[in-house]
């Protein structure tokens, strides 16, 4: 059942990220309602529309053009954003993009131009960890004054566990997107030069794999930022980001609920995924969207132009892993629509 006048959304791709969200929007988020779902494994996608009330569609066009659709989120493939997303420019319907916003810096760009032709922001890209409260925390004591101007970003992020074969390109695409977006977020600068190394950290995995990756930044304004990815790192999932500021830094404290004392020993938890450490994130990044959408105001998270801009910067990555050298970001004007 549907509540009278609520935004009906229609989510794409039911996997760990879309059900998450589909069940976040079911039981957290007023004023919305899960519509519509698709997945190719339509059994996985009834699951979801089982628990949240909503239809099954097979067909993801079909699901956007639906008029009792109001907004779309995507959580489908990396590789079916930009399409999907552009699907949505072509009928002016809001979206809620999963990074990455498109997995090339040309695709990347079409959607960046279909919005700006629109002239209206109708592209959300999911970047929660500008929602999640640590960092917010950062974000806060960073402007208020009495740190003075932020000078260095250093990200940490760490996954458990990486597929067989996931390469050092995957994992600029994939994972360290995140780290550009939120240096940029925090040091309120853009990009101008990256460099990036990276190693095999064990002697099992693929040829040629390279499954932790230092990256450094140069920013405007004589800014700086390292980003450690690390995706094997065995003993969970954490992500960290501090900033050293003219007097003083400051740093996010991980969100752990309890000090655990056994076997001769005390200390947290640490998870194994993302969708535990950042699930308070989701959900106050999607209530976001919502209330933006309905109230026809600016989203407070990331647009299409920082989609874009986080691809400008891996693909420059990926270029400076291949060759070992310090690699210039191009990036144009930013504009109007996003000033």
């Amino acid at each position: 059942m549907h509540s009278q006048g609520s935004l009906r959304i229609g989510v794409i791709g039911t996997g760990g990220m879309g059900t998450r969200h589909a069940m976040n929007i079911h039981r957290f988020v007023n004023g919305a309602d899960v519509a519509a779902v698709y997945d190719l494994d339509q059994a996985r996608a009834q699951r979801v529309a089982d628990a949240c009330g909503a239809r099954v569609l097979d067909n993801p066009r079909a699901l956007i053009q639906n008029e009792n659709v109001d907004a779309v989120l995507i959580a489908s493939p990396d590789e079916t954003h930009a399409a999907l997303t552009l699907a949505c420019l072509e009928i002016g319907k809001p979206v809620l993009c999963e990074k990455p916003l498109a997995t090339t810096v040309p695709d990347a760009e079409r959607v960046l131009n279909a919005e700006v032709a629109l002239g209206r922001r109708l592209v959300a890209v999911g970047f929660m960890r500008r929602f999640d409260p640590p960092h917010v925390a950062v974000k806060h004591a960073a402007t208020g004054g009495k740190l003075g101007q932020p000078l260095l970003f250093k990200g940490v992020h760490r996954n458990a566990s990486a597929p067989y074969g996931t390469t050092g390109a995957n994992i600029l695409i994939n994972s360290a997107g995140h780290d550009f977006d939120s240096a940029r977020w925090l040091l309120n600068e853009q990009v101008q030069e990256v460099y990036v190394r990276g190693v095999c950290s064990r002697a099992d995995a693929s040829p040629g794999a390279q499954d932790l990756l230092l990256v450094v930044m140069s920013f405007a304004n004589q800014r700086m930022a390292t980003a450690e990815v690390y995706v094997n790192a065995d003993y969970g999932y954490e992500v960290s980001a501090e900033l050293v500021c003219q007097h003083g830094t400051v740093v996010t404290e991980q969100p752990d609920a309890a000090l655990v004392r056994a076997n001769g020993q005390r200390g947290y938890s640490v998870p194994n995924d993302w969708l535990a450490r950042f699930n308070e994130a989701y959900i106050f990044e999607l209530r976001d969207w919502v209330d933006s959408i309905q109230k026809g105001q600016p989203f407070h998270g990331a647009s299409a132009w920082d989609g874009y801009m986080a691809m400008l910067i891996t693909n420059a990555c990926i270029q400076s892993l291949q060759t070992q050298q310090i690699v210039a970001v191009n990036a144009p004007q930013t504009p109007a629509l996003y000033q």
